[in-house]
């Protein structure tokens, strides 16, 4: 059976301090009809048990907040949506996030947004928690260790933005002419 015919969705990625959450409400008011769906809102819910996402023993807690999160993405696109769902999304996580997705039909695209680490760490270091329940990451270790894992893409490196000498609008303008072009679909 064919699946039914979806709104895009944009997952949007990168290091924290990359500039996703700033980035994809821009992208989004661009279209007629678009959400953003971002993760961190997901890591809220947990009202007791949470465990902070960067650690190791945090896998199956982020998996299913990831699932969720992806499900929510799906919906909103089954509805016409289109979709920029923002998040530490890497691909180690893509298989299970285009799972909840491909029921759905919708064409999804996978944008990596990645300055150099200083960039990342005067942007995360100063900033104030992101949204209540979820405080901000301010820890070097853990920053420089999610850059990292940014760093090799494999066969993803297309997909990245190298977002170092860009502002959040010039930054947003590069990731809707790419979303639209189908240049970063997966």
């Amino acid at each position: 059976m064919t699946p039914p015919r979806s709104a895009p969705v944009l997952l949007l990625t990168g290091p924290p301090g990359s500039g996703k959450s700033t980035v994809s409400p821009l992208v989004a008011r661009r279209f007629d009809r678009a959400a953003c769906v971002e993760a961190d809102w997901f890591f809220t819910t947990i009202a007791h048990g949470f465990v902070p996402p960067w650690l190791p023993a945090a896998d199956a807690q982020n998996h299913t907040l990831l699932r969720a999160c992806a499900a929510a993405a799906a919906a909103l696109a089954t509805g016409g949506y289109t979709v920029v769902m923002e998040g530490v999304l890497g691909p180690w996580n893509l298989d299970l996030i285009t799972d909840e997705l491909t029921p759905s039909g919708a064409d999804v695209h996978y944008v990596v947004l990645r300055p150099p680490l200083d960039v990342v760490l005067a942007r995360a270091l100063s900033r104030h928690d992101a949204m209540p329940g979820v405080p901000a990451l301010r820890e070097e270790g853990p920053l420089r260790q999610l850059w990292e894992q940014f760093q090799d893409l494999g066969r993803y490196e297309g997909h990245v933005i190298d977002t170092g000498d860009l502002d959040a609008d010039d930054t947003a303008a590069l990731v809707v002419s790419t979303f639209v072009a189908g240049t970063h679909r997966l």
